[in-house]
């Protein structure tokens, strides 16, 4: 295991599941109503025409969409396709493949339509953009520090992307499509999957 994870990943990954578990024990015995309302209310009184534009455009930039674009146009470029291209392409697969079977297995119900400010089909727990957001940019994050050799760029980038992870959640929550513990959750489960990846391409890269 010490061949193949740090001490320091291999501590974020049990604690991101740890929590994920956490959080997905309250939802399956229906405990998190008072949460979920407290921080949800919070949310929608910060709602007004400027913000909800802006963040339904940071919403779709999570949506799959985007994310086979990004894949896509890194796959097209031939210096960056191997190291780059392919890691975060087999990512957004994985992440994909994950949430979809959580959400089949929790069938959690998300909030009322009524609250919707965009439409938004299928089951809540956990967010899909939240969880695979957080590992497909994360990894990015670490793949472009790798290359970049200019530390101010790489500095900017890892805070640009790191605060878009970041809003792509919030909007969830404000556009009234998920439940705080929903991106918590995604967020939770997304560290320890990014670890471990992040681990795994650091093994290969060694072997």
């Amino acid at each position: 295991m010490r061949n193949f994870m740090t001490r320091q990943r291999a501590i974020s990954a049990v604690s991101g599941f740890v929590i994920f578990a956490v959080i997905a024990y309250f939802i399956a015995t229906r405990k998190t109503l008072a949460f979920d309302t407290m921080i949800r209310e919070f949310i929608y009184h910060l709602r007004n025409e400027n913000l909800t534009a802006i963040l339904k455009v940071i919403t779709y930039m999570g949506n799959w969409q985007t994310v086979t674009l990004i894949c896509c146009l890194f796959l097209l470029i031939p210096k960056v396709r191997f190291y780059i291209g392919l890691p975060i392409s087999f990512t957004a697969i994985l992440c994909t493949i994950i949430y979809k079977a959580l959400k089949v297995s929790f069938q959690r119900a998300r909030p009322d339509i009524t609250l919707h400010l965009i439409q938004q089909g299928g089951y809540s727990f956990p967010s899909g953009h939240s969880f695979t957001n957080f590992v497909f940019y994360g990894l990015l994050i670490f793949l472009i520090r790798q290359k970049l050799k200019n530390k101010t760029i790489a500095n900017t980038v890892t805070v640009l992307l790191s605060l878009l992870i970041f809003l792509i959640g919030f909007s969830r929550i404000y556009l009234g499509v998920h439940y705080p513990t929903d991106v918590l959750g995604g967020w939770a489960l997304g560290l320890c999957l990014l670890m471990i990846l992040i681990s795994g391409v650091r093994f290969l890269q060694k072997s």
